[in-house]
């Protein structure tokens, strides 16, 4: 018991694991020489220590006979929280769906405003995505110019909500009205070859509408999405893409999600992944923007392993606002078979699709994506991996 106790990642100040604490040391001593972590002890990494003093006066908490109604009152207290919570979600989507579809104008002024609001009074979003821009861009761009490229950022992001509620329960004929598609005959191409489609997109533009316009073509199409880990977020989350003709596998557990991928593959319908987060941790180390990202190579895993052809598209903000779902041609996949080098250089041809396509349209993407890879002195940039500054 005590080793179970010493392994598990403790924190005193947090309510669930002080519950899971209390009656996991209800079967120990509290006397100090008994104390789960002690100096002599091994540490693992990260963890916090805990005093002989805290243990005690846990320990003598608990015998205290307080402890039954503590859980009580904490469990029916996480229980209430996590039910406002909800409806207050539930009720806000409704009064946000209901003003998008009725007066569009003015939930798309709110949007901005909010926008604007929360780009002053985060500056941890403001700091980071203004960095990531420098960096990209290189010195030659402005702290003004980063600033506005980071609002203007925000603000799509924004609106992009709002037209989601405003595209729900639309007719298929003004659906195809107000998101045009450029490029239907490369989906067309691809589908022909009869192994499933892999749609490569980024957070860029409204990639929430993606999948619904795809899937008003006639062609079933899921969208890989990454669920919250409440269950009721994640039912509520779903209802509202179902609204808008969007079907979607969920990202966790990982081995049910690739079963689910692999299957629609094998119906030659469409699988939509969104593949623009560059994370420190596992991954292939390629060149974005002259610098090195770790990038994830699942999409061109499953494209490789299912022969499933992998197609850039993103649904773009035009300058009037409205928007355009583009589709490229046909990813070119390196098939020849040489493993790991053969998977490396097609996360390359990815992630040069993703630089090209973000040069074109930089505030439409989210900057929050990256954490790079300092370039070394070593390793340097090409010319032609250079980021130019937009005009």
């Amino acid at each position: 018991m005590v080793r179970v106790f010493y392994h598990t990642k403790v924190s005193i100040e947090t309510t669930r694991t002080l519950e899971w604490t209390i009656l996991v040391l209800s079967s120990c001593c509290n006397h100090c020489d008994l104390c789960p972590v002690t100096d002599a002890g091994p540490r693992s990494a990260g963890l916090r220590r805990i005093s002989c003093d805290d243990i005690r006066s846990i320990v003598d908490w608990r015998t205290s006979r307080r402890w039954p109604q503590y859980l009580f009152s904490t469990s029916m207290t996480a229980w209430f929280t996590g039910k406002v919570a909800y409806l207050s979600t539930r009720i806000g989507f409704k009064v946000g769906c209901g003003l998008a579809r009725n007066f569009p104008e003015t939930a798309f002024w709110l949007s901005a405003g909010l926008a604007n609001v929360g780009f002053c009074i985060s500056p941890s979003f403001r700091h980071r995505s203004v960095d990531n821009i420098r960096m990209a861009f290189g010195a030659s761009l402005n702290g003004s110019a980063a600033l506005n490229i980071a609002r203007r950022s925000l603000r799509n992001f924004s609106r992009s909500c709002v037209e989601i509620a405003a595209f729900i329960n639309v007719s298929d004929e003004e659906f195809r009205t107000k998101i045009v598609i450029e490029g239907r005959e490369n989906l067309d191409a691809a589908l022909a070859k009869g192994s499933g489609v892999l749609i490569l997109s980024a957070h860029l533009g409204n990639f929430f509408l993606l999948g619904s316009r795809l899937a008003i073509e006639g062609v079933p199409t899921y969208v890989l999405v990454n669920q919250p880990r409440d269950g009721q977020f994640a039912r509520l989350m779903d209802d509202y893409r179902l609204q808008v003709r969007q079907q979607t596998i969920h990202a966790r557990p990982r081995r049910e999600a690739l079963q689910e991928i692999n299957a629609v593959l094998r119906r030659n319908q469409i699988a939509v992944v969104i593949a623009d987060e560059y994370r420190r941790g596992n991954g292939i180390r390629v060149r974005l923007f002259g610098r090195t990202v770790n990038a994830r190579r699942g999409p061109v895993t499953l494209a490789l392993r299912t022969g499933a052809a992998l197609v850039p598209a993103c649904v773009i903000r035009q300058p009037d606002g409205t928007l355009k779902l583009i589709i490229e041609p046909e990813l070119e996949l390196d098939r020849s078979g040489k493993g790991k080098a053969e998977i490396k250089e097609n996360t390359v041809r990815m992630t040069c699709w993703l630089e090209r396509t973000v040069r074109q349209y930089p505030d439409q993407w989210n900057w929050m994506n990256i954490r790079w890879w300092e370039t070394t002195k070593h390793d340097p940039v090409p010319e032609t991996q250079r980021l130019r500054q937009p005009s």
